[in-house]
């Protein structure tokens, strides 16, 4: 059962998402707004419903009209007036002493506003308000309630067959498609031999294209710095497949606030994983030559994007404490031009920090973006700007196959949508330089 304070709560993260609009185009009225975050209250699960239900709100408040209690009569009489004139706004005199009382105005346009849209939905057969969102908005909205969960298995401490056996005895029966996915079944990931696939639960957020990505990367005893936006289980989950390889993952604690850094530490304890270590710096101040990044071969770049490519924007968005001020724009289907310019310009000195580093072979760059400028775009930008040493081999963008060097992921009603670029030193045959640019 909901609180009563997670409405509140709920209430006061709308107040401070919401667009607001010249007053002459305002149907409801919420307030001052203000730019102050909203205080938290009932620990992260009632932030992640608080600001869930706030998302779902915004969505729909280019439809909303208000009416107070006190002029319900009034509204009545006119809406009466309105059905019996074809709900056309009738003439007002011009003569003094003759004009509308203002609030009969407002109520009015209101009331008109609101018989448009009954009448339409009448009119086209509507059977809910979400038909009025756009296609994009109402599809993913419809997705993300039905999206299959996604359990990684810690093979450290278990095995994939361990847990299969164990669902299959608790009365669970495994089948072998996603699309043969219904309740009290599971499959396995065909991409990911350590992870298995459910229908649609509370989902628990890991970065599931990067794992499958980065397996055939690793070297032997060959660090993994994961830089940018990222949740602890991501985390988790890499250092499983560095250890594997005797690896370790090295994070950037400045880069975090500290309560993530709490939170991944907390994880790592709990999974009583070694491998990895946070250390004090942001990642745009380790240079080449400190001790820490000696062992370095792999970077693994998740900068903070758009997530315009996600189907549920705020489970990511909780998970890896993101912007979001992203949401507004989200929950009307598109993001501002000035929102992806600004993005884009971290992503790219992230990105262009990580090909600096001489001794690493591989950077692997991922977003939940359907923008090329965050995409394919931004990494040409990079690449054409990076200024390699003579003796290394530079990263370089393959032009002759650009359609294959580059991993896309469309959202779908199986999985979120992705884009991946994997970055590598390599020499082409015959002795030329180049590098394989993709998944």
């Amino acid at each position: 059962m909901e609180r009563p304070g997670h409405s509140v709560y709920s209430a006061a993260v709308f107040q401070q998402l919401h667009t607001e609009k010249p007053v002459t185009h305002q149907g409801l009225h919420y307030g001052k707004k203000t730019d102050t975050p909203p205080p938290e209250s009932g620990g992260k699960p009632a932030q992640k419903h608080a600001y869930q239900l706030a998302f779902n709100t915004l969505k729909c408040t280019t439809t909303a009209c208000v009416c107070s209690s006190d002029l319900l009569p009034l509204a009545m009489v006119m809406l009466f007036d309105f059905q019996d004139r074809r709900f056309l706004l009738c003439e007002r005199s011009t003569k003094e002493g003759q004009e509308a009382i203002q609030e009969v105005r407002d109520l009015e346009k209101s009331l008109q506003r609101l018989s448009s849209l009954a009448r339409y939905r009448v009119k086209q057969s509507l059977q809910s308000v979400s038909r009025f969102l756009s296609d994009s908005v109402r599809t993913k909205h419809h997705r993300a309630k039905n999206l299959p969960l996604y359990a990684w298995i810690n093979t450290l401490q278990t095995s994939l067959e361990e847990v299969c056996e164990a669902l299959q005895s608790s009365g669970l029966c495994e089948v072998k498609n996603t699309t043969d996915l219904k309740e009290s079944t599971f499959c396995r990931d065909p991409l990911c031999p350590d992870t298995l696939i459910f229908s649609h639960l509370p989902k628990v957020v890991i970065n599931v294209n990067i794992c499958v990505v980065l397996r055939p990367l690793l070297f032997d005893k060959g660090d993994v710095l994961v830089a940018g936006s990222f949740s602890a289980v991501t985390t988790a989950h890499i250092a499983v497949a560095a250890a594997a390889r005797s690896g370790r993952v090295l994070l950037c604690g400045a880069d975090h606030k500290p309560s993530q850094v709490e939170e991944i530490k907390e994880l790592l304890t709990q999974m009583d994983m070694k491998n990895v270590r946070i250390l004090s710096e942001a990642f745009c101040s380790l240079k080449e030559f400190d001790t820490a990044v000696q062992r370095l071969k792999v970077i693994i770049v998740l900068p903070q994007c758009s997530s315009s490519a996600l189907n549920d924007p705020v489970t990511t968005i909780h998970s890896e404490h993101g912007d979001w001020d992203l949401l507004p724009d989200l929950s009307q289907g598109s993001v501002s031009k000035n929102k992806i310019h600004s993005l884009s310009f971290q992503q790219a000195r992230l990105l262009g920090h990580a090909l600096s580093f001489p001794k690493v072979q591989t950077v692997v760059y991922c977003t939940r973006s359907v923008y090329p400028e965050e995409n394919e775009h931004l990494v040409k930008r990079v690449l054409e700007k990076t200024h390699t040493h003579p003796k290394l081999l530079p990263f370089r963008y393959n032009k002759h196959t650009p359609a294959q060097s580059l991993y896309k992921l469309k959202a779908s009603q199986f999985t979120n949508g992705c884009f991946i670029a994997r970055l590598s030193r390599q020499v082409r045959d015959g002795g030329r330089e180049s590098v394989r640019h993709g998944a």
